[in-house]
């Protein structure tokens, strides 16, 4: 059995691998890793057979560490199982092979290092040495000040979702400052979040002060001692405007926002935030001259900008300004985390779909009455050619379509497309069923599908265009349909789609 040593640590050694790896090893936490490694040597691991001591040696050396393995591998010492025993008749001492002893030649090398060489080599390994010396306490500082929690880290385990790292980050780190108003601040955006997951999981939309969420009450209360102990800090009130309208108590969240625009007037999150304590508020000509005055500080500002989008989809339903809004919000790094993105492009879609085609109702097949639809189902579902022939999967589907039967019609019109890949119709009744479905990722794969496979209806590269600019927010892709649907001479909605180009 063999004992695996730390025996040495180098400038070139990865250390922070060295301290995770012993940490595992051993055990223990990473600071007393660190403690251990700072008094070398270290025993990492006693009576390991052979094959396991090789692979921990292996993996430190890999690491740049020294390490020394005892007794050396390939030479552990006899077991009592394994030692000398006495000749016995079974086995006579004159069966058992004996090795001669070796000569051991004494004689000096004729050649060898130049002595010039030979005090260059000590030379480097002294200075070597003194390096590695005057620096060990310097690497292993490093190393701390990594393992160290901040803010800064604190904030990105937050933004991440990582809760419970982040409390426990932010809870070490106000033990050594307990009035430092960032640290409190952190720690009430984390009951913030921890509060908006409890509702997320719970489904609420909202609460108010008979059913807040005790995070709410907690967070409020910590900001509110973060303010007495730096009451110009603008940024407070304004967390404090977040957590009030969270409870719905508006008018202290009203009082909060107003109070962080006087600290600071020229920041935009604090007018923001202001316009959406109005919007809650249903003060719709209010909010947006707020959010209008955000965007003169900042036109870059996501929160205003999403606002803004909101504001104009969903309250004065102007959904052409909304557009607008929505795809500068989209420019911005912040709405590719934003989930919210997605919501708003598929209802933007929705608005704007009435522009681009008539009701979709009227492209769908007429409903028929129940005898009518069973007549007909039954007449299709009994012709012996229903399984090769692709116009008979097609009336078969517009069948179900037309009853509502939306998962059969779908089915119905696919095998009608396997069986004549150029049937542009099943594809239209496809598009037109996700379209109704808001599935408009579906209903682009599809009408794409269609033109690829030489569809010529103009419903195709409208549509096209329309899911490009408004859902897929690609202004680029969504020309270069609109300019073949101009192509091809455009139906009734040309002078719409000509506006795109404006």
């Amino acid at each position: 059995m063999h004992s695996v040593i730390l025996t040495e640590l180098s400038t070139k050694s990865d250390l922070k691998a060295i301290i995770g790896a012993m940490s595992n090893v051993l055990k223990i936490d990473k600071r007393e890793a660190i403690e251990k490694a700072k008094k070398l040597p270290v025993t990492l691991a006693a009576n390991l057979p052979e094959k396991e001591a090789q692979l921990m040696a292996d993996m430190f050396s890999g690491m740049g560490a020294g390490i020394r393995v005892n007794p050396p591998l390939g030479k552990a010492p006899a077991t009592a199982a394994t030692a000398a025993a006495p000749a016995t008749a079974a086995t006579p001492a004159a069966a058992v092979p004996q090795r001669e002893p070796r000569a051991w030649k004494t004689e000096v090398p004729k050649r060898g290092i130049p002595l010039g060489c030979l005090f260059f080599i000590m030379l480097s390994l002294i200075g070597f040495a003194t390096y590695a010396s005057l620096n060990y306490e310097w690497i292993m500082e490093q190393v701390e000040l990594q393992l160290k929690p901040s803010p800064e880290k604190s904030e990105k385990l937050l933004k991440k979702g990582e809760m419970k790292q982040a409390k426990k980050s932010i809870q070490k780190q106000l033990r050594e400052k307990p009035n430092d108003t960032d640290l409190l601040i952190l720690q009430g955006r984390y009951y913030i979040s921890a509060a908006r997951k409890r509702m997320d999981d719970m489904h609420w939309k909202t609460y108010d002060k008979a059913n807040a969420l005790p995070e709410i009450d907690t967070a409020v209360a910590i900001f509110r001692k973060a303010e007495s102990l730096n009451p110009r800090d603008a940024n407070i009130p304004r967390w404090i405007s977040i957590a009030e309208q969270l409870r719905r108590a508006l008018p202290e969240a009203e009082t909060a926002a107003r109070r962080a625009i006087t600290l600071n007037p020229e920041d935009a999150d604090n007018w923001n935030q202001l316009g959406s304590v109005f919007i809650d508020g249903e003060q719709i000509s209010q909010a947006e001259q707020v959010f209008y005055r955000a965007l003169k500080i900042n036109q870059a500002n996501a929160s205003t900008l999403k606002n803004l989008t909101i504001l104009n989809l969903y309250y004065t339903q102007d959904a052409q300004k909304a557009a607008s809004f929505l795809f500068n919000y989209l420019n911005q790094k912040e709405a590719a985390m934003d989930m919210d993105s997605y919501n708003l492009r598929v209802d933007l879609t929705t608005e704007m779909i009435g522009d681009f085609n008539p009701p979709l109702e009227r492209l769908s097949p007429p409903s028929l009455s129940f005898e009518e639809y069973e007549r007909r189902r039954k007449q299709i579902a009994d012709d012996p050619r229903l399984k090769t022939d692709p116009l008979l999967q097609e009336q078969l589907g517009l069948l179900y379509m037309s009853k509502g039967e939306r998962i059969a019609a779908e089915d119905c019109f696919i095998k009608s497309i396997h069986l004549n890949a150029s049937m542009e119709s099943s594809r239209k009744m496809l598009a037109v069923m996700y379209l109704k479905d808001k599935n408009y990722e579906k209903a682009l794969q599809i009408m794409q599908s269609a033109v690829d496979n030489g569809g010529k209806d103009l419903f195709f590269w409208k549509n096209i265009g329309f899911l490009q600019k408004y859902f897929k927010a690609n202004p680029e892709e969504a020309n270069k349909a609109f300019n073949r649907y101009l192509a091809y001479g455009g139906d009734s909605y040309v002078d719409r789609v000509r506006k795109e180009f404006r």
